[in-house]
């Protein structure tokens, strides 16, 4: 391989630009300028010509989509083979990034030999062949999550136009006589007995409610009612009786099984169609009820389910991992880049293990079992070291911090929880932020508390504002699931703090944590 080659590496984890520029050194290329995003690598293609870059997707301030286009537009860098590396496996990325031009694509995880494979062929200007999105991310077409057809519910929409009616009496004329009644908003069928009832209600097209007469022979409709009532399949279907003034004490008996409803005879037909549309809407929300209560239950297992396979099938293979890596480290044959991997390593471990705490520690705040352990500790030193990482993603990030004295503010939490809270914060700040314009950080005492402001001169969307720290809102963000704000009100009022956000067209966006003072 040409050692004169110069290669651009684009990503926002300073761990994947690692181990791609030691997979190009491996290649002989010896020649790699490094960036942090899209943005930090278009400054650098103003400056320097390159013969590969190789840029990861989902970066903060441009992503790679983005990057891509820059260079294909570019009149300087047009040709310049890109490689795309990506851990999405969305085919809609895929087939936008083939439009727009991408070289090769790298699915992470790859190996060595993928890489070098990918690179050679890039550099060689050598056309791949020709692959759909789906060859292109290695799925099988049968793996993709297909929109499956609804489920056949036992009771259909009750709202729907034509909703079905079982009437069931042993007089053919009161059947005929509700179907004419009915016949212009339901479905209408009718039985003559009992076990034709229980048949038809039973079927794989079960009614969505019954009327049913009380005085029927062999078969009463007390008995059809208690058999409706015991079987699962058809005990939520709604029952309304048909009788006359005089079996006030059937009625009763079979209100007490079960029925909604009863309509004296002859059927007053403004007040039995009154009652049909009454009991349909309350089966409907009934309904609704209960599959919600089934789905809150769902859920539940799962949390359940996902705490364990978090706290035992991931936690202990990565504590194991950190251990190794650990070991590794202070082993004394080591040369430098076998150092550098090593400590890279350990650093990926313990990022994604506390990616795994801190979503175990969120999912015991929104169920409020979480067991605060608070401690005292400087949060103007945090703030530093969150800055100082978040300057490793953004490249160039200008931040002013503001605070009364030299002296460190001291306060009283959780160090891992607030270290999560900020970096979410100035993240989310210098994304949102003008081009080249600054974060302006105030940290007060405020009373028996420290407040710390954050502000940005993005102004927060309309649409947002008012939901802005509720769970899923977002707007317009990339890639954005509507998540950091509300973990970040958790674990605010989790540690006795509270959250706020000011936001204005003309002045900017101001969030403002409080926490206890120490």
């Amino acid at each position: 391989m040409n050692g004169s080659l110069r290669t651009l590496v684009v990503d926002d984890i300073g761990v994947m630009r690692l181990l791609v520029r030691n997979n190009l050194r491996a290649m002989g290329i010896e020649n790699s300028m490094l960036a942090a995003n899209g943005r930090e690598a278009v400054e650098l293609l103003k400056q320097w010509r390159f013969d590969l870059v190789l840029t990861d997707w989902n970066m903060p301030l441009m992503d790679g989509l983005e990057l891509l286009t820059y260079i294909r537009q570019s009149e300087r860098h047009r040709d310049v083979p890109v490689i795309l590396i990506t851990a999405e496996g969305d085919r809609d990325q895929v087939r936008h990034a083939i439009d727009a031009g991408v070289s090769e694509f790298l699915i992470k995880p790859f190996t060595l030999g993928t890489f070098e494979r990918k690179v050679q062929r890039a550099i060689d200007g050598t056309e791949p062949p020709p692959l759909t999105p789906d060859e292109i991310l290695d799925l099988p077409e049968t793996a993709v999550p297909r929109s499956s057809p609804p489920s056949a519910h036992p009771h259909p929409g009750v709202f729907d136009a034509a909703a079905t009616i079982l009437a069931v009496d042993d007089i053919a004329d009161n059947i005929r006589l509700i179907t004419s009644i009915l016949k212009d908003d339901y479905r209408v069928k009718g039985a003559k007995s009992g076990a034709k009832a229980l048949q038809i209600a039973r079927s794989d097209e079960p009614p969505h409610l019954i009327l049913l007469d009380i005085m029927m022979p062999e078969m009463d409709g007390l008995e059809v009612c208690r058999q409706l009532k015991s079987d699962p399949r058809t005990r939520d279907i709604p029952i309304i009786f048909l009788t006359v003034k005089a079996q006030t004490e059937d009625v009763i008996a079979g209100l007490e099984l079960g029925a909604v409803d009863y309509v004296t005879k002859p059927a007053n037909p403004p007040v039995l169609k009154a009652r049909i549309r009454t009991h349909l809407r309350l089966s409907r929300q009934q309904n609704e009820l209960r599959e919600q209560s089934a789905l809150a239950l769902e859920h539940a297992r799962l949390r359940e389910e996902i705490e364990r396979m978090a706290r035992h099938d991931i936690k202990n293979p990565l504590n194991a991992l950190l251990a190794l890596t650990h070991a590794l480290a202070g082993s004394d044959n080591l040369l430098p880049d076998q150092r550098e991997s090593v400590s890279a390593m350990e650093e990926s471990a313990q990022y994604v293990l506390d990616m795994v705490n801190h979503s175990l520690a969120l999912q015991r705040m929104e169920m409020g079992v979480y067991q605060l352990a608070p401690v005292e500790f400087s949060i103007s030193d945090l703030l530093a070291k969150v800055i100082a990482e978040t300057r490793a993603a953004f490249g160039a990030l200008q931040v002013d911090i503001r605070q009364p004295s030299s002296a460190p503010l001291m306060v009283r939490g959780e160090t891992l929880l607030c270290h999560a809270l900020f970096s979410n914060l100035i993240r989310n700040a210098a994304e949102a932020a003008p081009r080249d314009s600054p974060i302006r950080i105030e940290i007060e005492p405020d009373f028996l508390q420290v407040r710390i402001a954050i502000h940005n001169q993005g102004a927060v969307p309309a649409p947002v504002r008012d939901t802005f720290f509720e769970k899923y809102a977002t707007s317009g963000k990339k890639q954005g699931t509507g998540i950091g704000t509300y973990s970040a009100k958790l674990m605010a009022e989790t540690q006795g703090g509270r959250i706020d956000m000011e936001t204005a067209d003309d002045t900017g966006t101001t969030v403002s944590v409080t926490l206890p003072a120490a």
